[in-house]
């Protein structure tokens, strides 16, 4: 009888405890968006800045206003033209890249009361020798929402 009892315990235990999993779906409420666009393009050139050694490219992106400046990520990756299916991100300060001897990073700013914001992608060249820009590459800018945390 104890044994009867003990195993009709331990099946309404077993029943219990695994009828009361769920399987649960997160759905992500705040897609992000990505933008596809080639450097140097048909209205931005590189330009130097300051160093003759740094390139840089400003980028107008009406895209990134208050709301992705303070609350939202910005992430850009690179693929060189030479090698288009292979993209670089360049969510750090400085990312080195195999295709060639430059440094990328990446800055992005807004302002209050201008509409748009800007991108700029920066292009350190520490090679020797006769400086050139680098060598043509398609950007990719991903813009994913994010909430106010309370802070």
């Amino acid at each position: 009888m104890k044994r009867l009892l003990f195993a009709a315990l331990i099946g309404t235990a077993a029943l219990v405890s695994f009828s009361s999993c769920k399987k649960e779906y997160i759905t992500n409420s705040l897609p992000g968006t990505t933008y596809k666009f080639d450097v140097p393009g048909a209205t931005y050139q590189w330009k130097t800045e300051g160093n003759p050694r740094t390139f840089v490219i400003s980028v107008p992106f009406n895209e990134i206003d208050s709301k992705y400046f303070e609350y939202g990520q910005v992430a850009v990756a690179i693929a060189f033209n030479s090698n288009p299916d292979f993209y670089i991100n360049l969510n750090g300060n400085n990312i080195p890249t195999t295709s060639g001897p430059y440094n990328f990073r990446v800055e992005y700013s807004f302002y209050d009361g201008k509409i748009d914001g800007d991108l700029n992608i920066y292009a350190d060249y520490l090679g020797t020798g006769t400086v050139t820009p680098p060598p043509p590459f398609r950007a990719k800018v991903t813009l994913t929402d994010g909430n106010n945390g309370g802070q």
